[in-house]
């Protein structure tokens, strides 16, 4: 049986490579090979530019570093109030699925957007539903594969939380979405920060998922844990997923508080489960 394949998210490291500029995303990259890492997922805000010039010199330190992208995973906010801002929002995912084809990552993330406190549910379903539509297509015409969160809150760039954090409007916007070329990144703790079940969610969206977010935490704590160390009952998750026919990407959600060691642990935890839901 094929089995899936593990990436990793910095979580951690994005204040320190965002903000603090302690850390460059060169040296992130060039320390994943040391924890036995084969490919990496870049939140677009790594990115420099999506200049092709820079794109390319990405590229080649990839290749020298013999890794491959997993995932772009990108922010929108496609439930402004502003149609402009929602038109603005859509071009730049557009440039940012063309960097993800030069990248060769199979996969872009896709959120929502924000719960802005003046709009209702029932407009900011369509205005998702629609932006969402349209950039899959596009995504989809050029060979990338647009995939949508159950997502809770982008910590640099949000001031509310995702418009479809709760279980049954995310789940609304997928089922809109159901016959279009998108699909879903499951992240497996963003519910429990909610009061809802992952599981739920996953049994519902199971035959769409294209990868996975394999983050951990507690109850109402926006903190990550070292996984497998926190709430997220993962076998029932990982069962769900093998019965599917699961076989892509599970990225380490690696926010956790307690720096390489708990990834390490993280690390050999997903490794562990992988062999045992995915044995020949």
């Amino acid at each position: 049986m094929n089995k899936p394949n593990l990436s990793w998210i910095p979580v951690r490291l994005m204040e320190d490579i965002l903000v603090k500029k302690t850390m460059t995303a060169e040296q992130w990259l060039r320390s994943a090979p040391e924890f036995g890492l084969g490919a990496v997922e870049i939140y677009y805000a790594f990115l420099e530019s999506t200049d092709p010039d820079y794109l390319q010199r990405a590229c080649s330190l990839l290749k020298k570093l013999d890794l491959e992208v997993s995932m772009l995973t990108c922010s929108p906010d496609f439930a402004h109030p502003s149609e402009d801002v929602r038109e603005q929002q859509l071009a730049q995912m557009k440039t940012y699925v063309d960097a993800a084809g030069v990248l060769d990552a199979p996969n872009v993330r896709v959120t929502t957007g924000m719960r802005h406190p003046e709009i209702s549910e029932e407009e900011g379903i369509e205005w998702v539903v629609h932006s969402i539509e349209l950039l899959g297509e596009y995504a989809s015409a050029h060979g990338v594969t647009l995939a949508l969160e159950d997502h809770y809150k982008d910590r640099f760039a949000w001031e509310h939380p995702d418009f479809a954090q709760k279980k049954e409007t995310f789940l609304a916007i997928f089922d809109r979405l159901r016959n279009t070329p998108v699909m879903v990144n499951f992240d497996c703790s963003n519910p429990i920060m909610v009061g809802d079940n992952p599981l739920d969610i996953l049994q519902a969206v199971k035959g769409r998922v294209v990868s996975v977010h394999a983050s951990d935490r507690f109850a109402g704590v926006y903190q990550h844990s070292v996984i497998g160390e926190g709430m997220v009952d993962f076998d029932p998750i990982f069962k769900t997923l093998r019965d599917a026919g699961f076989t892509g990407w599970i990225s380490a959600e690696d926010g956790n508080p307690e720096g390489d060691d708990g990834f390490r642990r993280s690390l050999a935890f997903l490794r562990r489960k992988i062999e045992e839901y995915w044995a020949d």
